[in-house]
């Protein structure tokens, strides 16, 4: 069975009844790394689930593309599991579904990620599957036909959605180039020809690109496969993307519907000390309600209550080398003025009166969406191989979740003061003749 691209979203989870407790500490499941023969890093964990997957993880997200080439890697995701020298299409599906396997695709900004869910004892047969993807894709001329509608339906549906919208917008603005790359491929693409996504193909899929990520798998087994499969990779060392600078700026986009607005700021890297501070004024911030019934006792859930008629939600997205934080509020175009006026006073002094309490609050919330990132395969085979691709090391649970205990309220209190001596980026999206310019703000 075959599934579709996955887009990474954000943990809501209900959590404030974990406050207060004492936190046992998180065992972390047994994290195998060896650099096979044919050069490509192995990763398996151990996390003892009734099922196993393996995936190949290939530093070829959206912002490897080119200014000549941009919207080739959404191309490249969807050629997965078409036509190969060994199989068609066809029979790849068939034989996925005979033995309840399940095959998906998903891109990220930095990764690209072929993916198989299986029993246990089906780990040659799928690994195998995704390593003709890699090496044995035909490209045929008239598949691309196919592949375009493919991209072309997928980008629409993501336009449907107004929070894709005004977060690829934020990024867009925020670094133009590199990272401010669509993840859809769009009308204006210069993408026109399988020959295209093979020469793209050819550079991304190197040794040194690549990373298997098993879970629930035999790591001799593993990497024994790899050897064979993986043989023939280049060993060609890609050039390095361009370091992801940081700009800011305002989107205006009018639309039908109901409105949106983004103010988002300069972030910092996942995995740096900045990254977790900002993920505890992330989880201080909030905006979402935890419980069914409750109000809300962030402060912009508190702000969303007395208002009534918005949505307030914050985030926080590290990559490799940059990072993005901010505010998307939805609601009518006159109450989304008065919110982000708001949400920029809350900011600049509202957050230098943190209480002891709240923030010992944001920093249990920071633990739980940190530790949840490794709950399911998905989350986890992106976050492992990403870390072994950009830093050549993982980064262990127990460690990730223990950055926070050395966190004080003083960081919190700088690195909002950090964040808004950063140009602002701001995303209007809807009655555009109503909602907030960024300099108003």
């Amino acid at each position: 069975m075959l599934r579709s691209c996955r887009l990474s979203g954000k943990f809501t989870n209900p959590i404030s009844s974990l406050l207060g407790r004492n936190y046992a500490s998180v065992a972390p499941s047994p994290v195998v790394v060896t650099k096979s023969k044919a050069g490509v890093t192995v990763v398996s964990i151990e996390d003892n689930a009734p099922a196993s997957s393996v995936a190949v993880v290939v530093k070829a997200g959206s912002r490897v593309e080119s200014i000549d080439n941009v919207g080739v890697a959404h191309f490249l995701k969807n050629f997965a599991f078409r036509s190969t020298e060994s199989k068609t299409a066809f029979r790849i599906t068939r034989e996925a579904e005979h033995l309840g396997g399940i095959l998906s695709a998903n891109l990220t900004r930095e990764s690209l990620i072929f993916s198989g869910e299986f029993l246990h004892t089906d780990l040659p047969h799928f690994l195998e599957v995704l390593s003709d993807v890699v090496f044995k894709t035909k490209y045929e001329p008239y598949e691309f036909k196919d592949v375009k509608k493919s991209v072309n339906f997928e980008r629409e549906a993501a336009e449907a959605i107004p929070e894709v919208i005004t977060l690829d917008a934020a990024h867009a603005v925020a670094f133009r180039h590199g990272l401010g790359n669509s993840l859809f491929a769009n009308a204006t693409t210069k993408v026109t020809s399988s020959e295209q996504v093979k020469a793209f193909s050819n550079k991304v899929y190197t040794a040194p690109n690549i990373t298997i990520v098993g879970t629930s798998v035999n790591h001799k087994e593993l990497v024994s496969l790899t050897d064979k499969l993986f043989e023939k990779v280049s060993h060609t060392v890609p050039s390095t993307p361009i370091t992801s600078k940081y700009f800011g700026g305002e989107s205006r986009i009018a639309a039908p519907g109901s409105s949106h607005f983004v103010i988002g700021f300069e972030g910092a890297a996942a995995g740096t000390p900045e990254y977790a501070i900002l993920q505890v004024l992330r989880a201080y911030l909030d905006g979402e309600t935890h419980t069914r019934w409750g109000d809300g006792v962030t402060p912009l859930a508190q702000l969303s209550n007395k208002l009534k008629d918005v949505q307030i939600s914050s985030f926080n997205t590290g990559y490799s080398d940059a990072g993005l934080f901010g505010v998307h509020i939805s609601g009518t175009p006159t109450s989304i003025y008065a919110t982000a006026r708001a949400v920029s006073e809350l900011l600049k002094h509202k957050i230098y009166h943190i209480s002891k309490k709240d923030f010992q609050s944001a920093i249990a919330k920071a633990k739980y969406y940190t530790a949840a990132a490794y709950e399911t395969r998905a989350s986890k085979t992106e976050l492992i191989g990403g870390q072994i691709l950009h830093s050549g090391k993982v980064i262990p649970i127990s460690d990730a979740v223990d950055e926070f205990n050395h966190i004080t309220i003083e960081d919190v209190k700088n690195m909002a003061e950090k964040l808004l001596k950063s140009t602002p980026t701001t995303v209007a999206l809807g009655d555009i003749n109503t909602l907030p310019h960024a300099d108003v703000l």
